[in-house]
């Protein structure tokens, strides 16, 4: 049934479960699911972002979200998409983050991160270590990287790097990403 949809009928479902699936009050979302969800299926994000997929995809889905901040760019290369939970008074803010061919609406996605930012070291490490372990168990390969700091996957044209050096950054905070791209395209 699914490929015998027109792709504007599949656009619209994407976006409509994108919309279910990350629409909740603001500064409510589960960090640990949204880590699940991103390490399940490592080759895209929230089963809507994708290497290849329209620059104009990402800004569709991205800008209407209640709970997230969207950071569109016409003259940029990046655009990128975050919000922001407090549990336990330790704030976690999720992001994502494109990076496109050209900054035109039909630009192709080349890159894309998603990350965890927190001032709390024991949450970046829990973080970090649920998205290697998750990842491990969803990936037909074994590491061709591998060190305390970074593992790297590579599935055909695909890599995806997870990464957390353990060090705040200028902002005070300590930093996990998850990024995937093209290994023909980009170095």
């Amino acid at each position: 049934l699914h490929d015998a949809l027109p792709i504007s009928c599949k656009k619209l479902m994407a976006a409509a479960l994108l919309w279910a699936a990350l629409t909740v009050p603001a500064g409510a979302f589960d960090y640990n699911q949204s880590v699940d969800e991103i390490a399940e299926s490592p080759l895209t994000a929230y089963q809507t972002v994708y290497l290849g997929m329209p620059r104009a995809d990402f800004d569709a889905n991205f800008s209407i979200l209640s709970d997230w901040t969207f950071y569109g760019s016409t003259v940029s290369f990046t655009e990128r998409a975050e919000r922001t939970s407090v549990v336990k008074n330790v704030s976690v803010t999720e992001g994502i983050e494109i990076f496109s061919a050209d900054t035109s609406a039909k630009g192709k996605v080349l890159a894309f991160d998603n990350y965890f930012k927190t001032t709390d070291k024991a949450t970046a490490k829990s973080i970090y270590s649920r998205l290697v372990a998750t990842i491990y168990s969803n990936m037909e390969n074994f590491p061709v990287k591998q060190s305390d700091k970074e593992v790297e996957w590579t599935q055909d044209d695909v890599s995806i790097t997870v990464a957390f050096d353990g060090q705040k950054d200028a902002k005070g905070q300590y930093i996990v990403y998850i990024r995937r791209y093209n290994n023909k395209i980009l170095k």
